[in-house]
């Protein structure tokens, strides 16, 4: 657990109104390290409001925190501030990070079938059932090689209920270009929002 007081202050000075509904409502705060960056790390805020849960996402190095409000840019703004420059070892998971913080909610890298948020029927279904065999016989893990000017990276990645494979483009300073966008499978057995 970390401290509400002094993380909400951090938050209030770039993201006032959620700040102010965190303060009033019921909220849990969250690190997780990023083992590409030297000082930030990933703070997840669930807020608990009165008709349902909601969660907020940023980078906080103790000083100062940046809102990834789902576009590239903010998180472009925190390689520079941290002058990133990836190795091989670190792409995983910067890429798994990229994409679940740019392009919209619930967007994810998936590799195996536990990274799929199924419905709860999935199994007692056996339509569903026979789906969720087809799709976890197409996952594969995340594979990345290394090239002159960065990395390349194939991913699946599930965004509502469509799985794609991307293939892309890493620089060593973090940007990110797809070059490749193939639809595997749609209409997976995966709750969707609107």
């Amino acid at each position: 657990m970390i401290a509400k007081t002094e993380t909400l202050l951090r938050i209030a000075q770039v993201d006032p109104v959620h700040a102010d509904t965190m303060s009033r409502q019921p909220t849990t705060f969250s690190t997780e390290p990023l083992s590409f960056y030297g000082h930030f790390k990933l703070l997840t805020a669930d807020v608990m409001l009165p008709h349902r849960p909601i969660q907020f996402r940023y980078v906080d190095d103790g000083r100062q925190v940046v809102v990834l409000s789902g576009r590239e840019q903010d998180i472009y703004n925190v390689n520079a501030r941290e002058k990133l420059s990836l190795d091989a070892a670190h792409v995983p998971e910067y890429v798994r990070f990229f994409i679940a913080n740019t392009g919209g909610t619930g967007r994810r890298v998936v590799e195996k079938a536990a990274d799929v948020p199924w419905r709860g029927d999935v199994d007692t279904t056996p339509e569903l059932a026979t789906k969720k065999a087809e799709v976890s016989a197409r996952l594969h893990p995340l594979h990345v090689t290394a090239g002159d000017a960065g990395f390349q990276a194939v991913a699946l990645v599930l965004e509502d209920d469509v799985l794609h494979e991307l293939t892309l483009q890493i620089r060593k300073d973090g940007h990110v270009d797809t070059t490749r966008s193939q639809v595997v499978l749609s209409s997976l057995p995966v709750p969707v929002t609107f």
